[in-house]
């Protein structure tokens, strides 16, 4: 896979990003010494054990044993496939990935993905073709009617499938390979006597963007009513439901850290907020909310609002919402509430109260400590001591899923005003004795020797391989560690450019990695200023191997067969230079 793109194009890549900038846009760094720090994104931590290094463009962390470099942080953080990875990493730094990579045998995963993207920005471009500002088109007659505007149709990109089976096939060119290409992507349905025909026909069509503003995937509405009301597309490698949110893109590209962020469910109450200026809602293709898309929240803003109906339905998925985010609520990170009145959604009832009304009612929504224990004490009775510690069995093991210690810290209080416990320590020990085992990370100590050294030592400090003498000579040691030592000579000596972070890239995928990535980030207790003088004298050990094979060898010779004049005076050299003669 990592072969079809040329390795020098993905040096290029990580040479152009700064790791630094890449993690800081995403985590607050805070620099300390030489090092950036902060808390692990990957676990859950009081004292930040998150380090970024810009010499090496690699990071670390002393808690989890997470590590890498760019393309491994992408993928880890934003959960992106490698070939992902490299697009982010292609776009931020405005490169465009070799189009000279695939085989038309034997296509690799870019090559289906860039097929993809280009294939649905024809047809979103088809689709949004099919409206015209006309009262005799059906699909602008109800977008009038829910009072879209114009401006909203072209923001959105929104467009119209036709009701004729084949306007995909009437209007793009099909061959062989782009038609599969249409049919995974859910855009064309073959039925069962071998006929093509459109997936989404006769609807509205929102197409969905990615953080890219590619076009990933569409949702549509059917303008007869009929059941299912609205579909979305298929999960394709380019499209995830799960993990994708309907007017994020078209958020971030104007504010790239907002304040706060919105949670609708439908594509059209997106549109009509944000027709009222209410520039921070997105929408969650019509699902439940998921864990990944909690966390696509939070790396985008610290401040999540998230808006449902008030009657029992709309109760229920904001419980299973608060649920699922508890573990992601770090300190500085909020979630609220929001309850329409019954039979309202924000499409409607934004159109009967107006932008002001409906900000009111942002402004009050009820925060997470509120519902959680307003939901918790249903049907409890607390006068009686059966209730209060039902409370406690239910309240505890959700309050212990909170990661942030202060708002942990808040929420065992309020649990201890309603148990009646007001002393803390006693509340406490009520939490001790209901804590799970915490996952704790250990990494045996790596055993120190001369060739880990040495490869440690180059490998954070590639600019030693430039007072390296030849290394012909140790090409006939038989030393373990030896062969992965003079490779990553040579790849420092042809790439002088390169840091630690992107000679890793080299061995993605190989059985050296996993010891390389953790000499990559060995502390060898060596001072900076003596790393040069260490290195030079294990490398002379090296030598002096050498020397002593050779000894040993003409020793041997000597007393079985003698040595002639040239062989005597060449061990008499040996001699001495061991000696330090």
């Amino acid at each position: 896979m990592i072969g079809k793109i040329p390795k020098v194009f993905i040096d290029e890549l990580l040479i152009k990003t700064n790791i630094i900038d890449l993690i800081n846009a995403r985590i607050p760094l805070k620099k300390q010494g030489q090092n950036y720090h902060a808390r692990c994104p990957f676990h859950n931590e009081k004292t930040p054990s998150f380090t970024v290094n810009d010499k090496k463009q690699f990071y670390y962390c002393f808690g989890c044993n997470s590590h890498g470099n760019a393309i491994d942080f992408l993928i880890n953080y934003e959960r992106l496939t490698f070939i992902e990875s490299i697009e982010t990493l292609a776009i931020l730094n405005r490169l465009t990935i070799p189009n000279n990579i695939g085989y038309k045998k034997n296509k690799n995963e870019y090559d289906i993905r860039n097929q993809l993207y280009c294939l649905m920005q024809k047809v979103t471009d088809l689709y949004k073709k099919n409206i015209t500002n006309t009262d005799k088109n059906m699909a602008y007659l109800y977008l009038k009617k829910r009072g879209i505007s114009k401006k909203m149709i072209n923001y959105f990109s929104i467009g119209f499938a036709p009701k004729e089976w084949n306007n995909i096939s009437n209007n793009i060119v099909i061959n062989k390979t782009n038609q599969q290409a249409l049919i995974n992507a859910g855009i064309l349905i073959l039925n069962k006597k071998g006929n093509l025909y459109d997936r989404f026909r006769g609807r509205i069509i929102f197409p969905i963007k990615d953080n890219h503003g590619r076009i990933s995937g569409f949702g549509a509405r059917n303008l007869d009513n009929e059941k299912p009301k609205y579909i979305n597309s298929p999960e394709t490698n380019i499209f995830h439901k799960s993990r994708q949110l309907y007017g994020l893109y078209e958020i971030t590209k104007n504010d790239v850290k907002p304040d706060k962020l919105l949670i609708v469910e439908g594509y059209i109450d997106v549109i009509m907020l944000t027709q009222f200026n209410i520039n921070y809602v997105v929408g969650s293709l019509g699902t439940s909310i998921t864990a990944e898309h909690i966390q696509l929240l939070f790396r985008n803003t610290n401040n999540i609002i998230y808006c449902y109906d008030g009657d029992k339905s709309g109760k229920e998925a904001a419980w299973r919402t608060l649920k699922i985010s508890l573990p992601y609520i770090h300190d500085g990170r909020s979630i609220k509430f929001i309850f329409l009145p019954q039979d309202e959604d924000p499409d409607t009832i934004i159109r009967k109260e107006g932008k002001i009304a409906f900000e009111n009612r942002i402004h009050q929504a009820t925060d997470l400590s509120i519902f959680l224990f307003h939901k918790l004490l249903k049907n409890i009775n607390l006068s009686s001591i059966e209730g209060r510690s039902h409370l406690s069995a239910i309240a505890v093991p959700l309050i212990q899923l909170v990661p942030g210690e202060t708002m942990r810290i808040y929420l065992k209080q309020i649990l201890g005003h309603k148990l009646g416990i007001p002393d803390f320590n006693q509340l406490e020990r009520l939490f001790s004795r209901n804590k799970k085992k915490i996952a704790t990370y250990s990494m045996k100590p790596i055993k120190q020797t001369s060739m880990r050294i040495l490869i440690s030592l180059l490998l954070q400090n590639p600019y030693l391989a430039e007072i390296i003498p030849s290394v012909k000579k140790l090409t006939y040691l038989k030393i373990k560690g030896l062969s992965l030592f003079l490779e990553l000579v040579q790849i420092c000596i042809k790439n002088p450019k390169l840091k630690t972070g992107q000679i890793l890239e080299f061995y993605r995928d190989t059985d050296s990695v996993y010891i390389l990535y953790k000499l990559a980030k060995w502390d060898h207790m060596i001072i900076e200023k003596e790393i040069k003088n260490v290195f030079l004298d294990l490398l002379s050990g090296l030598y002096n191997k050498i020397l002593e094979i050779r000894q040993e060898l003409l020793i041997d010779q000597e007393r079985k067969k003698g040595l002639n004049n040239a062989e005597k005076n060449e061990l008499w050299s040996i001699n001495k230079k061991l000696a330090g003669i």
